[in-house]
């Protein structure tokens, strides 16, 4: 049985809830990659809260909490096939208890391990990555503004820290590839549907500090110690669309 669900954790763990209830699981499709017709039987999983609490407290209990935060980390790879991987993980961690994190060796645990690994390694970058602009809210009033696009669903994982760092501001941390933002005032956030074609307008004095900043990057840089191998290898140039200064600008002349 191929089973297709909406997209979210807890419509996966309604699919491996279907696995164990109903039919084994050929494969578990979102519903943005169940375009194509597969050989097995399809079927669409309802997401239901009550199913999915259920899966996630047989993984806490049988196996351990850890556990069930990899599966989540996992899941925010966006890794083609990551369902089934942690369909595999989760019946692997029931027959081996709360030890199975110590088995690195075993390929199973170890896939999960790198994609644990992809996801903490870009969240780290994420938090030194993210430029915030201030911007004109829907009311006029000022709002600080970032964009980004990871390869990981992220910003769930940033949010506790610019929720600390920025606590009487109110922003808004915009999720380009996935068309999505978070939105934070007074302490507390909430996820919403922004498309990726959304451009905010600066304030004056921002523009200012963008020039500010471009000119200070260009000129501090000392050019006989620029290693752009080294710079990508930190930050990679696909990230370099989202950033307000220029990288390539620090460049010695050939």
């Amino acid at each position: 049985m191929e089973y297709v669900y909406d997209g979210t954790f807890d419509g996966l763990l309604c699919c491996l809830y279907a696995h164990v209830h109903e039919e084994a699981a050929q494969a578990i499709l979102p519903e943005a990659d169940a375009g194509q017709l597969g050989l097995a039987p399809r079927k669409k999983v309802t997401t239901r809260s009550r199913e999915a609490e259920r899966v996630a407290s047989a993984i806490e209990n049988k196996i351990s909490r850890n556990c069930l935060r990899r599966c989540y980390r996992a899941f925010l790879s966006g890794e083609p096939g990551r369902e089934m991987e942690i369909l595999s993980y989760v019946f692997y961690g029931f027959s081996k208890g709360k030890d199975v994190d110590l088995l690195h060796g075993d390929p199973i645990v170890r896939r999960i391990d790198l994609l644990n690994h992809k996801v903490s390694r870009e969240t780290q970058r994420m938090l030194g990555m993210l430029r915030f602009s201030l911007v004109e809210g829907a009311g006029g009033e000022p709002l600080l503004y970032a964009h980004f696009s990871p390869d990981c669903d992220l910003i769930q994982l940033v949010m506790p820290h610019f929720l600390n760092r920025y606590r009487r501001e109110s922003f808004v941390i915009h999720d380009v590839r996935r068309e999505k933002a978070a939105f934070s005032a007074h302490g507390r956030w909430v996820m919403q549907p922004l498309p990726r074609d959304f451009s905010p307008e600066h304030t004056p004095d921002e523009e200012a500090c963008r020039a500010l900043w471009r000119r200070y990057f260009t000129n501090a840089a000392i050019r006989e110690r620029i290693n752009p191998r080294c710079q990508k290898n930190f930050m990679p140039r696909r990230y370099w669309g989202h950033l307000v200064e220029n990288p390539e600008e620090k460049r010695p002349p050939i």
